[in-house]
């Protein structure tokens, strides 16, 4: 049985937001950032929450079983996108038909990662977005670095 939970990318250590739940881990970044994972899974509204108290782009995953993971991303600018990786477990699980295009979801990728003050390349994070690793905690932190918030 895998992991099943949040996992946050923000410019905070612990935004009050996410106050209430458990951390398992947490790493940071360069630039600030940090990643922390969480047991159990954060409120709707949460990722809104830590993006208006951090003035930065945030973004998380949600991830069911280590099999999928839902990727929500905002910035301040209301730059959003979200993804599924590994979209066919995600299928299988039964998750909804995403609204933006794959083209449409690098493009706001990218467009995400120039707000946060990164570079990333939209090749990159098209590959990135269709990888296919064992878990999908491996396949959101290949999406980190193809976002340019890891050195991964």
């Amino acid at each position: 049985m895998g992991y099943s939970g949040g996992i946050y990318v923000a410019k905070a250590e612990r935004p009050a937001a996410l106050s209430e739940l458990t951390v398992l881990w947490e790493k940071s970044f360069p630039g600030g950032w940090y990643e922390l994972q969480l047991d159990g899974f954060p409120e709707s509204g949460a990722l809104r929450e830590v993006v208006t108290a951090t003035g930065a782009p945030a973004l998380v995953a949600v991830v069911l079983d280590s099999d999928m993971a839902h990727v929500q991303a905002l910035s301040p600018a209301g730059v959003a996108w979200a993804a599924y990786l590994h979209a066919d477990n995600a299928e299988a699980f039964g998750a909804p038909e995403l609204p933006h295009s794959p083209d449409e979801i690098v493009d706001l990728a990218v467009a995400w990662s120039a707000e946060a003050g990164l570079d990333a390349d939209p090749e990159t994070v098209r590959a990135a977005l269709n990888a296919e690793n064992t878990f999908a905690e491996e396949t959101f932190a290949g999406l980190l670095a193809a976002l340019g918030i890891s050195e991964d």
